[in-house]
């Protein structure tokens, strides 16, 4: 059994205060000895949208597969509309789940530029438009409902979270993760169906997101259709803390989650770490035949940002632990690199195995 520990909690109203010090909370969340996550209470409105988003993902993965199919876009590393079976981790293809993406905040892309244009005919093939689904129009709305209110939130925590690594280093531009959050244009949310049944592998490997901010919803469990109050003791999202140790998060199910990208680490120069993460079941979802079912929304910066450490700062104080075991920044990431770029290589990490 691992260690249980509950996100730190903020609520909505602290958040919405720009001018309150919570330096020290941010710290015991995200600092050096931080768990990585925290949880966010009181937001108006998002228990309602989380309820009717979430059952929409079995309804998505239980489709035809000549259906599904047709939600597939492998040219952009499967980054919109429907994937399964694409990721994989530790060279095994994922099975476990399947993913359904699109961009919360816009349909269509706004127009590249010429450099991004140049880079598409290079093939990477990231900004596409969103795919929805026909058979279930009602996954639009709510997808975007949804996704919009969770970076709104993102941007709230991120205001303080700036203010936490500009107290440390004054080099840092302070405001830079609340601009990448609130100006970003290439946003993801992926709805998550984890499929039930027994298996050798974990619902999802050991990573890190490569954005600046992860929002996550709790999850809910489902049995033919229907919703099932259950709380998964022996399973549910693993995190290693800033000493790797594997600890167990509990969030509450009315609590919007969050998490560290690498893209934060680079720029802070590792003053917040993006927090490594899997999902494993347990053995009583196991034997309940239960699966899983989330949503996250993956929050970065314009494609053409450069990802540089602070001034003054080695390069070096943005790389992983080797002991996360998680795909190393090295190879993927070297200063002055666009997020497309980086985004691309770490997208065909994933895909190649690692």
């Amino acid at each position: 059994m691992f260690e249980i520990v509950k996100a730190h909690k903020f609520s909505y109203i602290e958040l919405l205060d720009t001018s309150s010090d919570l330096n020290d909370r941010i710290a015991q969340c995200f600092g050096p000895t931080g768990l990585g996550v925290c949880q966010v209470s009181d937001i108006p409105y998002y228990q309602e949208l989380r309820l009717k988003l979430l059952p929409l993902a079995q309804k998505i993965a239980t489709l035809p597969q000549d259906q599904l199919k047709q939600l597939e876009r492998p040219e952009a590393f499967h980054i919109k509309g429907w994937s399964r079976g694409v990721e994989q981790f530790k060279g095994q293809y994922d099975t476990s789940k399947g993913s359904f993406y699109n961009n919360p905040n816009f349909d269509q892309d706004i127009p590249l530029s010429e450099e991004e244009l140049k880079q598409l005919k290079q093939g990477i093939k990231i900004r596409i438009p969103n795919v929805w689904v026909p058979q279930i129009p009602e996954v639009e709305t709510n997808f975007k409902n949804l996704g919009r209110l969770m970076v709104d939130v993102g941007a709230m925590l991120s205001h303080h979270i700036d203010k936490y690594i500009y107290s440390i280093n004054q080099n840092y531009e302070n405001g830079k993760l609340y601009r990448f959050v609130r100006q970003g244009d290439q946003h993801t949310g992926r709805l998550l169906h984890y499929f039930e049944g027994p298996s050798d592998q974990e619902w999802c490997g050991w990573h890190n997101d490569h954005s600046a901010l992860t929002a996550l919803t709790a999850a809910i469990y489902m049995k033919d259709d229907q919703i099932v109050d259950f709380q998964d003791k022996q399973g549910g999202l693993l995190a290693k803390n800033r000493f790797q140790d594997i600890i167990k998060i509990s969030l509450d199910a009315d609590c919007l989650a969050f998490q560290i990208g690498e893209t934060a680490q680079i720029v802070s120069g590792g003053i917040v770490e993006a927090t490594p993460h899997c999902v494993v079941r347990g053995n009583e979802c196991i034997e309940r035949n239960l699966n899983r079912n989330t949503f996250a929304v993956f929050m970065g910066p314009k494609f053409n940002e450069r990802l540089n450490v602070p001034n003054g700062v080695d390069g070096q104080a943005a790389l992983n632990k080797p002991g996360y075991n998680v795909p190393p920044l090295n190879g993927r990431w070297e200063e002055n690199i666009q997020f497309i770029d980086y985004s691309a290589r770490t997208l065909q990490s994933y895909a190649a195995g690692y």
